[in-house]
């Protein structure tokens, strides 16, 4: 059938007889007349200004040359549907102009004759490069805010959603009806109260831009930490039509900044709790030290020996509160021997079903396939007696306690900062206690932090178990619910032994100071400390000078006239300390038995001592009968505690 709006012409009519009185010759829109094999018949003025070339000059030229190749099938496939009706079509392509390559519109007509046949096309048409790529523009813009990473929301100037992105809708969980049937009011959500809101609204209204970190909701109840962008959008009159919100989630750089905080308030609290430590082992290897001492003298009244074994007594719980607050702050050193955590559990077994109350059941879970760890068999002593004293006073009523063994690969415990490239061996306690909300799990490890004060709770438990894991640079995880009992997931690097410091153990001791005959220097300067040294050791024969700094020690053994067989030095001393004096002993080639005394020795400290060759190290508080037999150990054995030339 045919359209009334194609042409129908005289079929004695040629395709030039078409075209006279052409009044749109003159008009500003492009226009072109072609025959049926697409050639340029005639085109207006605005025509050939837009192609550079006189108008007369197109007769007989194609189309088709014009078109940009990209577009040259499209062209033609569309050109097709001229032979149908309504014979009219509008189609925008790529055209080759006198300003370069422009977005062209056509509206195209096919003239008919009367037996229906195509014998010309009229078009008209206009440069919409403009609108193109306004409409590009748009598109990506589009495409860009509705695939953004981020939330966006654009609402009215009082806060009514108009526009919400696509990844606002996946991750809160509200749907498009929810937001706008609903109205709800967006730019509220996080504010942690009204006047927070109506504060952030004045700057709004002002023209500002505001910007925060908010606490949001999501529709299932979750809350996740969002910085939170809002922008006004002006008019051409620059007045305020809409307001543009950005809402990114930092929940894990918020997760993240929680832990270094942690981690740094536990690095403080570990340098605090060190030095304080430092100090008291010196207060406390003298109570040791005298009330050693007053014990060896004869005595007639049976009170006095009462009296300093108390004494004595309560300077030995010092010296293992002293000893887990050294533990917790990382100073202490760690002895690396082959540890079988199956036996160290079963050992630890028998002693909690002793010590535990009955309503309280052990059991155990072991892994005896797992090869031994390198580590201090001390220190997973006490991390386990800990992470188990910890369970038995989780549960009051009674209950169970389970420890269980495994191994984990790095790459899983990524999460927890382990290294992916080592295996991990699993130590996991787990009760069915009253458990721990998140604000509880937040703080467990921090030091003096406890829920046990009336029951006479130190708060150090944990913070030691924090302690002796960095020292094995693990890493733990807990799983803990209110009402749901709790679990501590240890893990410990598995390395090869020949990997550490290995320390070999110490020959048993006998019951008495070993005497000598020997010259031994002393150099310490606690005056008190120096004192019951040279007491006791002068009282077991040897020959006894001290000395009370690093100055004066240098000096005798340097410059002096006797000659020293062995020296018992401390190594934190004013104007120089015990490391400097090694030092100058070496560079002079003095090879002297040296016995370092000290609180404590970080990891600086350490590598120093073991550049300058093998030490003999006794830790403060010490008692004197460990003293005497080291001492004897670096005078009748190799000079393991000699200087070595360089």
């Amino acid at each position: 059938m045919e359209n009334a709006s194609s042409p129908v012409c005289d079929p004695s009519e040629s395709a030039a007889d078409l075209l006279s009185l052409r009044p749109w010759y003159s008009s500003l829109e492009l226009a072109v007349t072609t025959d049926a094999d697409g050639r340029i018949i005639e085109v207006n003025r605005a025509f050939a200004r837009k192609f550079g070339r006189p108008a007369n000059a197109w007769t007989g030229e194609s189309m088709a040359t014009l078109v940009h190749p990209e577009d040259a099938g499209s062209w033609r496939q569309r050109g097709e549907q001229l032979d149908r009706p309504p014979y009219h079509i509008s189609r925008e392509h790529r055209w080759n102009t006198a300003q370069g390559w422009r977005w062209l519109g056509w509206e195209e007509t096919a003239l008919r004759n009367e037996l229906g046949e195509r014998i010309a096309t009229r078009a008209i048409g206009r440069d919409v490069t403009k609108n193109r790529l306004a409409e590009e523009h748009f598109r990506k813009l589009a495409q860009a805010v509705e695939q953004a990473p981020v939330s966006v929301i654009i609402t009215t100037p009082g806060g009514m959603p108009q526009y919400v992105n696509s990844y606002f809708t996946e991750v809160s969980g509200y749907t498009l009806e929810d937001i706008f049937e609903s109205e709800i009011p967006l730019l509220r959500d996080g504010h942690p109260s009204d006047s927070a809101y109506r504060q952030c609204c004045a700057v709004l209204a002002s023209g500002r831009k505001w910007s925060g970190e908010l606490r949001t909701m999501r529709r299932d109840g979750r809350e996740v930490w969002e910085f939170v962008q809002i922008s006004p959008i002006r008019n051409h009159l620059d007045e305020i039509t809409y307001l543009l919100c950005l809402r990114e989630d930092i929940s894990e750089r918020k997760a993240l900044e929680d832990q270094l905080r942690q981690a740094q308030k536990m690095e403080s609290l570990g340098t605090l709790a060190g030095g304080i430590a430092h100090d008291f082992n010196n207060i406390i290897s003298i109570v040791r030290g005298f009330s050693e001492l007053a014990l060896s003298l004869p005595n007639s009244d049976p009170r006095m020996e009462k009296y300093l074994k108390a004494v004595h007594n309560a300077a030995l719980r010092a010296s293992s509160l002293v000893g887990q607050i050294l533990l917790f702050s990382r100073k202490s050193d760690v002895r690396y021997g082959s540890v079988c955590l199956a036996e160290i559990t079963r050992e630890l077994i028998g002693f909690f079903t002793e010590t535990f109350p009955r309503n309280i059941k052990i059991e155990a879970e072991l892994d005896d396939s797992l090869r031994n760890i390198a580590a201090d068999a001390n220190q997973i002593r006490q991390l386990l007696v800990n992470l188990c004293v910890n369970s038995r006073d989780a549960m009051p009523e009674g209950g169970t306690i389970t420890i269980s063994t495994g191994r984990e690969s790095g790459i899983n415990l990524s999460a927890l900062g382990a290294d992916p490239a080592l295996e991990y061996t699993r130590i996991s306690v787990c009760d069915t206690g009253t458990g721990m909300s998140a604000a509880m799990k937040a703080r467990v490890f921090e030091p003096f932090f406890t829920t046990k004060q009336n029951s006479g709770g130190t708060g150090l438990g944990l913070a030691v178990v924090y302690g002796v894991i960095s020292n094995h640079k693990g890493c733990i995880d807990i799983e803990s619910a209110v009402g749901q009992g709790t679990t501590f997931h240890v893990y410990l690097p598995h390395q090869p032994l020949e990997q550490s410091a290995v320390t070999e153990a110490d020959d048993a001791i006998t019951s008495l100071i070993p005497a000598g005959k020997e010259r031994v220097l002393i150099v310490e300067d606690e005056e008190s400390i120096q004192e019951i040294l040279c007491i006791s050791l002068r009282s077991a024969g040897y020959q006894i000078e001290s000395v009370n700094d690093g100055v004066e020690a240098a000096s005798v053994l340097l410059h002096g006239d006797q000659r020293f067989d062995a020296v018992i030095m401390d190594l934190n001393m004013p104007r120089l300390g015990g490391v400097e004096v090694l030092k100058l002993l070496a560079a002079r080639h003095i090879n002297i038995p040296v016995i370092v005394v000290s609180g404590h020795l970080n990891d600086e400290v350490g590598k120093e001592l073991e550049a300058l060759g093998p030490a003999r190290i006794i830790p403060k508080p010490f008692d004197l009968l460990t003293l005497g037999v080291e001492l004897r150990h670096v005078l009748d054995g190799p000079p393991a505690g000699s200087v070595p030339a360089v």
